[in-house]
């Protein structure tokens, strides 16, 4: 047992070929107990920033930007985890988008990680025309989770922010990448199509009122009709009649320019 200094004790032990001794022993100190402070002080509240990586097939049309950032606070051995992204896109295909479905994944160096489904139908909108930038996804505000066990130790993953850019349908009718990916919302098109048409056809405001506020399935269906809801309530009947009337006609423009597409092919 050794004495370093006039009060603190502590035991020095020596083995062959191994340097023992007072000084050698603060040494040995000093190079644990800084780590371990370095480890509860960093480990209070970290934040990462990733740049948002492509990840799609060659030929993708388009340009994706963005960061996203991952804040981690760890108590004892448990993680509170947030994620603030803004991830944009830009139309270098020369031709108007009316489809896209995207996969965006983003994680944090402790796990936490989330994939998201980005499906884009505007063929009853107006499309994404050439060189438009858009964005393709954004953070909601208080987007925490929490998990358990993590050991502070641990080598900790690389945060990432990766998007696949997996089915577009261009304007004239053409596509890029795998049609089966955006097999369910090409199956509601119908379904929205043929209510967009009764609601055209309502004879007064109360019968476009009426129809207008009975749900339709499936629920990705009736979400076109909630934007239309919200005009309504926001701007009054006819602006949501001159929605409706809006919708069909996109519609029928673009249906109108795939079957031109179509006819030059034959």
């Amino acid at each position: 047992m050794g004495i370093l200094g006039d009060s603190t004790l502590i035991p020095i032990f020596c083995w062959r070929g191994v340097e023992c001794g007072p000084e050698a022993a603060m040494r040995f100190r000093a190079t644990l107990v800084l780590p371990l402070c370095l480890t509860l002080s960093a480990w209070a509240q970290l934040t990462f920033t990733v740049p948002v990586v492509d990840q799609s097939d060659f030929g993708s049309p388009l340009e994706i930007s963005g960061t996203a950032s991952f804040t981690e606070k760890v108590v004892a051995n448990s993680v509170t985890t947030s994620s603030e992204y803004l991830v944009t896109a830009r139309n270098a295909s020369g031709r108007g988008i009316v489809l896209l479905v995207a996969y965006f994944d983003e994680a944090g160096p402790r796990g936490g990680g989330t994939h998201h489904i980005l499906q884009f139908d505007n063929l009853f909108r107006p499309e994404f025309g050439p060189g438009e930038s858009f964005v393709l996804a954004r953070s909601d505000p208080g987007n925490r989770s929490s998990f358990c066990c993590v050991n502070p130790l641990w080598t900790a993953d690389e945060p990432k922010a990766e998007v696949r850019v997996q089915f577009v349908q261009f304007s004239d009718g053409s596509t890029f990448g795998d049609e089966a990916t955006a097999k369910d919302i090409l199956a509601i098109r119908s379904v929205v199509s043929d209510r967009l048409h009764r609601l055209d056809g309502a004879r007064s405001d109360q019968e476009f009122l009426q129809l207008l506020e009975q749900k339709i399935q499936p629920d990705a269906a009736d979400a076109f009709f909630e934007a239309v809801r919200n005009i309504q309530k926001a701007k009054g009947t006819a602006a949501a009649r001159n929605q409706v009337r809006s919708g069909l006609a996109n519609a029928e423009k673009h249906l109108a320019a795939s079957r031109i597409t179509e006819a030059g092919i034959k």
